[in-house]
């Protein structure tokens, strides 16, 4: 019945802290005045308001984890109590109950129904989904007689009751309708009329406002809805022009864990960038200078590559690659004479394209290459002495601020990390034995929404490199195909002006985009745990928000 309910709120900031780290929900949406937690199959959702309010409504648990979620909530928070009981068995609704505070007094029940068992420990994870809202109004019989016309039938047989409680829905998803100036179940504080708002799973939305009338609506939210309409799985990220995340789908599918705004996701290529800044920095230093042979660099590992930096950034060496995709189409067929597991770092690459002949003349053409990225990974390790992902973790990841982003092994996922997610018609797997079991030089490092705005804003404003070596980055090097590249990154342009600097990585289980719209100085990433996806919520978000991409 609930799909999201919106409440308001004059304690914004303090909802989140409560919510997100005292009680451990998931951020589902975010932007500057509103915040939103996955709910099971629901969206508990705040809005910043300049008054204060309070509102009742419950959550649906399964009934054999009743006392297991007492314990849990013991330990978070206090518990109401009423005549000396923290509990209440509903023999009419078949169910258990029990009651907390929120920072801002809304009155949150947990109630146990008794038909749905879930065999496993109470967590987070373990919420059903809304199970009642609370509506306080002077207008009881007018709100239940619009109610009841929208087909949300009244339970008993006795009508509305204007000075009673009145539930109103079909079990175990109720609105509870209320007169103000009625004391909620276990507390002391009396009912009070505030705006709220219900949209329901079949698209419906109820609005009461201030006076404690309701009006119908269809809900409209173009991005959201698109994405629902798309079944999208990750999260879709925007700062600058506006700021705002959206999270949808599952981060663990056989758990039911949803993706949150700040979920872990693959990025596949997406993270060339990050192997680019790396070399260019080394470049800076007086290390390296873009005009260096791989052969003279590395002669024992690359004897016959006669290539340059400049051509290996550019995707112009004309080198042999390992995974070619202009010629080849599935990437896990690689593992099937290479153990995935056995690809750690750059250097386990090397057999697979070291003793080809270069596909052309170096400098020729742009031809995409992700094992020119794996010797830059192999010049980083060597200049600097450190291995490549210890280097980009240190002096790219941790300088941009992207605390939660690193190179993670599959088999070792740090929490929050969404599982990538192989469709095959009716069922799925996950993409544990389809990639490298750890990100390198050509990709697969792991990032979250909030840090990838990080990391254009440091790269944009002259932190990861200087101002002359950052428009090197972002000039256009080679072009092919109708696309325009600079170094580690893809450039659109509209009479030859740029127009968007942008990342990308596909992988199975990974579709990734992230992009820079110099005009409007706006940042738009969108990091899904599916094998695609990501470039048609682009296209959605770019039309909603008319950015020129």
């Amino acid at each position: 019945m609930f799909k999201k309910v919106t409440l308001h709120t004059n304690r914004l900031n303090e909802l989140k802290g409560f919510y997100e780290y005292q009680l451990g929900f998931r951020i589902v949406e975010e932007d500057e005045t509103s915040f939103a937690l996955a709910i099971g199959n629901s969206v508990l959702e705040f809005q910043e308001s300049d008054k204060p309010a309070f509102y009742h409504y419950a959550i649906n648990i399964p009934g054999n984890q009743f006392t297991l979620a007492k314990f849990w909530a013991r330990a978070r928070v206090e518990l109401n109590r009423q005549e000396g009981m923290d509990e209440m068995y509903y023999a009419n609704f078949n169910s258990d109950a029990f009651y907390f505070q929120d920072p801002a007094g809304n009155i949150v029940e947990f109630i146990g129904r008794r038909h749905v068992d879930i065999m496993d420990d109470f967590t987070i994870d373990s919420l059903l989904d809304i199970s009642e809202v609370g509506i306080a109004t002077p207008h009881v019989k007018e709100v239940g007689e619009r109610l009841e016309a929208m087909d949300i039938p009244v339970r008993g047989n006795k009508g509305i009751d204007p000075k009673e409680l009145n539930f109103l829905g079909k079990d175990p998803h109720f609105i509870v309708l209320v007169p103000p100036k009625r004391t909620w179940f276990f507390s002391k504080l009396k009912s009070e009329a505030h705006p709220l708002a219900i949209e329901l799973t079949d698209g419906r939305t109820i609005e009461i406002d201030e006076e404690g009338l309701v009006k119908q609506k269809k809900a409209v939210n173009p991005i959201s809805d698109q994405l629902d309409k798309l079944a999208f799985s990750g999260a879709a990220h925007m700062s600058g022009k506006e700021n705002w995340t959206l999270a949808k789908g599952y981060a663990n599918r056989a758990d039911e864990r949803p993706n949150a705004v700040d979920s872990r996701f693959g990025i596949a290529s997406g993270s060339k960038i990050f192997t680019a800044v790396a070399i260019l920095q080394l470049v800076e230093q007086g290390k390296l200078e873009l005009s260096s042979t791989l052969s003279e660099l590395l002669p024992k590992t690359f004897p016959n590559f006669d290539v340059t930096i400049h051509q290996l950034l550019s995707h112009t060496s004309g080198m042999p690659d390992y995974f070619d995709e202009e010629t080849m189409e599935d990437f896990e067929q690689l593992w099937q004479s290479v153990p995935m597991y056995r690809m750690q770092t750059p250097a386990d690459f090397v057999p697979l394209f070291r003793d080809l002949p270069l596909v052309e003349e170096p400098g020729t053409r742009f031809r995409y290459n992700n094992a020119g990225y794996i010797a830059l990974g192999l010049v980083v390790e060597h200049i600097s002495g450190q291995e490549f992902a210890d280097y980009v973790e240190t002096e790219v990841l941790a300088k941009a601020d992207m605390k939660e982003s690193g190179y993670f092994r599959l088999d070792q996922l740090p929490r929050n990390s969404a599982y990538g997610y192989i469709d095959e018609g009716p069922s799925w797997r996950t993409n544990q034995y389809s990639i490298p079991v750890r990100g390198g030089a050509d990709g697969g490092a792991f990032t979250t929404a909030g840090d990838m705005a990080k990391f254009w804003g440091r790269l944009v404003e002259g932190s990861l490199l200087s101002e002359p070596m950052r428009d090197r980055l972002l000039t256009v090097h080679a072009t092919g195909d109708d696309q325009a590249y600079g170094y580690g990154v893809w450039i659109d342009r509209k009479d030859e002006q740029p127009v968007k600097y942008h990342v990308m990585g596909y992988d199975p289980g990974v579709s990734f985009h992230s992009g820079y719209y110099p005009e409007d100085k706006t940042v738009l990433s969108v990091l899904s745990n599916a094998s695609e996806g990501a470039y048609d919520i682009v296209k959605v978000i770019e039309r909603e928000k008319k950015l020129r991409g």
